[in-house]
């Protein structure tokens, strides 16, 4: 069940994601994959495998849309 609890995204989208992280919640930092700079990666990549807890307080303070249809379509509804 893990791959289903990641969040993918494109390279800007992993710098805004972990940038609004930083700036809420800095311990939800450990959960992102690290951030391959001066590589070129296939997009969408793995951003993030967050527990339910953090993807609960995610849905409901995120400003980001993308994340939050994300977690709607990995629970099939709201987590």
């Amino acid at each position: 069940m893990a791959a289903i609890d990641k969040i993918y995204g494109t390279n800007h989208e992993y710098d805004e994601f972990r940038t609004w992280i930083y700036e809420h919640r800095k311990s939800y930092l450990k959960y992102f994959y690290p951030q391959n700079q001066g590589y070129e990666r296939k997009e969408p990549r793995p951003i993030c495998n967050m527990p339910l807890k953090a993807d609960q307080w995610l849905f409901q303070n995120c400003p980001l849309l993308w994340v939050r249809e994300r977690i709607l379509e990995q629970y099939d509804g709201e987590p």
